[in-house]
């Protein structure tokens, strides 16, 4: 356990703190553990919580050059889950991975990636990028030629208007632009796939 709170950067979460049994992290920021704590505890907040027992823990994940941690682990339920996140002081990844080494007992392994485990990833991202485009592109065209349905919810609006102010070629520049980078990305890590460092519990 430490009396610190580490600034963080990840999907509506921007602090964390290391309990006595799980890891803590909120959408609030605070600048001590005590705050940290009162706000965790009030029954009321409009704050998100993610709470990850250490106990539920299967695997902590992080490649080399890269910022981001992956955590999986289990809901109450027996539901695998993850949560991605990076901290923003360097110095802080040592101090986390050396507080599940020296202190949960966690084994640390350094594996090298298969070619197609490396590239998954972009892989879905490259084949989404492409869907995404081709619907949009007909959605630019509707919007020109004024034969679009008329949009439900508050998302749709903004959506449309954002492919309305593109066009179909504004559309079609930002798809490849996206395709592009996602190939790049696969071509690169599947010719030089990543160390990634790995810990476990010591029950596994």
């Amino acid at each position: 356990m430490m009396d610190k709170v580490f600034t963080i950067k990840g999907h509506k979460i921007s602090a964390l703190i290391i309990d006595e049994d799980s890891l803590k992290f909120s959408s609030q920021n605070h600048d001590t553990y005590s705050t940290f704590q009162e706000a965790w505890n009030k029954a009321l907040s409009f704050a998100t919580k993610v709470e990850i027992k250490y106990d539920a823990i299967k695997s902590i994940k992080k490649e080399e050059n890269e910022d981001d941690i992956l955590i999986k682990y289990k809901t109450l339920g027996g539901i695998p889950i993850d949560c991605e996140f990076s901290f923003i002081n360097k110095e802080d990844y040592d101090v986390f991975f050396s507080y599940f080494i020296k202190n949960q007992y966690y084994q640390k392994t350094n594996e090298a990636l298969t070619p197609f485990r490396a590239i998954r990833n972009y892989l879905i991202g490259l084949v989404a990028t492409i869907a995404y485009t081709i619907f949009s592109y007909y959605e630019a065209i509707a919007i020109e030629n004024g034969t679009i349905e008329e949009a439900n919810s508050n998302k749709a609006k903004v959506f449309n208007y954002v492919v309305g102010l593109l066009g179909d070629k504004g559309v079609i520049a930002v798809g490849l632009s996206m395709a592009i980078f996602f190939i790049y990305k696969i071509w690169t890590r599947y010719k030089n796939p990543p160390n990634q460092i790995c810990l476990v519990p010591p029950n596994i």
